[in-house]
């Protein structure tokens, strides 16, 4: 299966273990990352409380793209 692209702008959801709840809620790419060694691609996230969160791709479970403007 094919990882679907994730651009600066898109919002994201977090994965997180049963005892880590502070990062839930929705967070928006700010920055792709270079690749970890193990070939995980990362991004910097920022939450609706303005903080900013590493994370790696694994972590993400589910995209949205960023709204755009009809054209015209």
């Amino acid at each position: 299966m094919t990882e679907q692209p994730i651009k600066v702008g898109d919002i994201v959801r977090l994965s997180f273990g049963f005892a880590d709840q502070s990062g839930s809620g929705e967070y928006e790419i700010i920055r792709v990352m270079p690749t970890r060694e193990d070939g995980e691609r990362q991004y910097r996230i920022r939450g609706a409380d303005g903080f900013e969160r590493a994370i790696g791709h694994g972590q993400l479970i589910g995209t949205s793209p960023k709204s755009s403007s009809p054209p015209g």
